[in-house]
């Protein structure tokens, strides 16, 4: 159930929907929330469900793999935010702030910050099994 809050809540955090900046962040707010709220979920899920399934022998490395995961992932996704902030500034070329304020940032920067957050979805959705 957590999981699938949070595929649904990351990529529904990418679709933020407003005519406004401030309609977009509260959409932007809500779904986040609920990201985390999945999220609070799923971190004393992992580990209880490593504990449980494991033996004696390997349960301390399985926990430990758990919680070293999550760093993995901060630093993944830190990784990939600045591949996807290269690419558009290669692609969409921009004059620095200090030459144009108002041009600096071009209409399609807004893209950017939707698919860094619904690429999210991505890991949590490749974790789904079924029996």
């Amino acid at each position: 159930m957590t999981l699938g809050i949070m595929v649904v809540a990351s990529i529904a955090s990418g679709l933020s929907f407003g005519h406004t900046p401030g309609t977009v962040l509260g959409t932007l707010r809500f779904f986040r929330f609920w990201l985390g709220f999945g999220i609070g979920g799923d971190y004393p899920l992992s580990a209880t469900i490593m504990s449980e399934y494991s033996n004696k022998k390997t349960r301390g490395a399985f926990i430990a793999a758990v919680f070293a995961m999550q760093g993995f992932g901060i630093l993944s996704g830190g990784v990939f935010a600045m591949a996807v902030s290269s690419i558009f500034e290669y692609v969409y070329k921009a004059p620095p702030y200090e030459v144009d304020a108002l041009g600096s940032t071009v209409p399609q920067a807004d893209h950017v910050w939707r698919i860094i957050l619904m690429f999210g979805a991505i890991p949590a959705a490749m974790t789904f099994y079924s029996r």
